[in-house]
């Protein structure tokens, strides 16, 4: 689907919404794999260190979304 917008769609969107959320991700949905590695990506770049004994995953990073204020 090259071609047709998408990423300006997304643009726009955030300009015009953007005060009405305290954080905004983007993840390439390519793929599952690319999924998985987008939020793996997002916690690491938004985040100090993952605690002891603890991997980074999708999982983690969805939870730390959820909790986000």
């Amino acid at each position: 689907m090259g071609g047709i917008g998408k990423t300006q769609i997304c643009l726009k969107f955030k300009d015009e919404t953007s005060e009405h959320f305290s954080h905004i991700f983007w993840v390439d949905a390519t793929s599952e794999e690319t999924i998985d590695q987008s939020l793996k990506d997002t916690y690491k770049t938004n985040n100090m260190a993952m605690p002891s004994g603890i991997s980074y995953s999708a999982g983690i990073t969805l939870l730390w979304i959820s909790n986000l204020e």
